[in-house]
């Protein structure tokens, strides 16, 4: 698992190096982590926190539009009571594949711009440990410029998740949340 992301990293920093140059790129790619605070989920349910991982990557629209395809690893960890009384701690992962939209909307600093984010998408069912469903989030970003071409892109926003397990008998559930991310933006 840490093979594949040291292997992202030096993927992103080798894209990073080719803009320095002064180049624009028709492309862009994301690379981004951080938390998931949850607010609320069905009623049976307990509210979960966790984290996320996101990776995207896209056509970029003279540096106005961006718009691609992207895959997270997002892990949701929460508290539970048992039928005993007991208290018991539910872990719940998603990997989900979206379509990631964003948009610059104001140029705040000389090095700082202003945005807009959206991503849709579903999480397919991976083995046992993997649950399915649905996945909207939508939220603003703040771009710092690190180089021509390469930002330290801050990002917050609302998100919805839903979960339904490939178990027959199991229910399904769905949980809101906001979320707090850093990460690489290299356009």
């Amino acid at each position: 698992m840490m093979k594949k992301y040291t292997l992202l990293a030096v993927f992103v920093m080798a894209c990073m190096c080719f803009s320095a140059h002064g180049q624009r790129r028709g492309t862009y790619t994301l690379l981004q982590a951080g938390g998931i605070f949850g607010m609320a989920t069905t009623g049976d349910q307990s509210v979960m926190h966790g984290y996320q991982f996101q990776f995207a990557f896209g056509r970029n629209f003279f540096d106005r539009k961006y718009l691609g395809l992207g895959i997270g690893n997002d892990v949701y960890r929460g508290r539970g009571t048992l039928a005993d009384g007991s208290r018991s701690t539910r872990r719940v992962n998603t990997l989900p594949i979206f379509a990631d939209f964003r948009a610059p909307i104001a140029q705040v600093s000389p090095l700082g711009t202003f945005g807009v984010l959206a991503n849709v998408g579903y999480a397919p069912s991976i083995g046992a440990d993997y649950f399915k469903g649905f996945v909207a989030k939508a939220g603003v970003t703040y771009g710092h410029m690190l180089v021509d071409g390469s930002d330290l892109l801050f990002s917050a926003g609302y998100g919805f998740q839903q979960f339904d397990s490939r178990f027959q008998g199991s229910n399904g559930f769905y949980q809101h949340s906001i979320f707090l991310t850093v990460g690489l933006f290299v356009h």
